[in-house]
């Protein structure tokens, strides 16, 4: 790229990137992130564990006391835990009543001309929901899985999620031109959230499944399942950048050529 070009592109502009050294990065990586990743290897047992115990008190009240039951099993280096409850399958007219709603969403929601981001996702977990409700109109003595089972899913799926936050959010965020403690505090903010979140997420799910019907099993997975605490990262990341951005725009000694 020519001088002549250079002078009149602006700062925040293509071709221009914040210099970063690797060895304080990959430092504060290992002294940040990664001890907040070993609390979720060290600590899942007694984590799931008061996640159930929560969730135990808050469904309670909408289930039989004997019907909820907190399950301890080997997984990794300890003992995960999960709620096993009953779940409620649906009967033949509320399969059919959910397969006509998903088909007459699959045919509407292609011809709406706003919102299509929005639009397509809706159009994706209507076709998953009609799928759903076709399979226990037809075949419902076929299902494969309880809310036990879903349940378990969820526990393991969730530790996965804890571990990998910290990890993510130090990638984002541990490179940029900002105060420590401002570092440290941002992934510690994600890092609760991603527990706070992942609770209330499980007793919603199971309650649904246990209280409502299995046949919405599929689409919480795919709609407010994993895909989800990406959107929250994201927006916490989002949220510190741009603040960052406005605050380091005028300091040009931050920002290098590319090329």
């Amino acid at each position: 790229m020519s001088t002549d070009m250079k002078s009149v592109i602006l700062y925040h502009r293509s071709y221009r990137k914040i210099a970063v050294s690797a060895k304080p990065f990959v430092l504060q990586l290992v002294c940040i992130a990664l001890p907040l990743s070993l609390i979720v290897v060290f600590f899942y047992p007694e984590i799931t564990r008061t996640v159930c115990r929560i969730a135990v008190q808050v469904l309670s009240p909408y289930f039989d006391k004997d019907s909820l039951r907190i399950v301890s099993y080997p997984y990794i280096i300890g003992n995960g835990h999960y709620l096993a409850l009953p779940g409620k399958f649906p009967s033949a007219v509320f399969s059919l009543v959910n397969t006509i709603f998903s088909l007459l969403m699959l045919l509407l929601l292609p011809n709406i001309n706003r919102l299509k981001p929005l639009l397509i996702l809706g159009t994706v977990l209507s076709f998953i929901l009609f799928i759903s409700a076709m399979f226990f109109l037809l075949v419902p003595d076929q299902f494969p899985y309880q809310a036990s089972d879903y349940s378990d899913l969820y526990i393991k799926q969730q530790i996965s999620i804890w571990f990998f936050v910290p990890v993510i959010m130090g990638l984002g965020v541990l490179p940029l031109p900002a105060s420590l403690p401002s570092k440290i505090f941002t992934m510690l903010i994600s890092f609760v959230y991603s527990l706070i979140f992942g609770t209330v997420r499980y007793v919603v799910f199971l309650y649904i499944i246990g209280k409502i019907s299995l046949i919405y099993m599929a689409v919480l997975f795919f709609a407010l399942g994993p895909l989800v605490d990406f959107v929250y990262i994201v927006g916490i990341y989002s949220c510190y950048t741009t603040r960052l951005a406005k605050k380091i725009k005028g300091n040009f000694t931050l920002w290098k050529w590319s090329y």
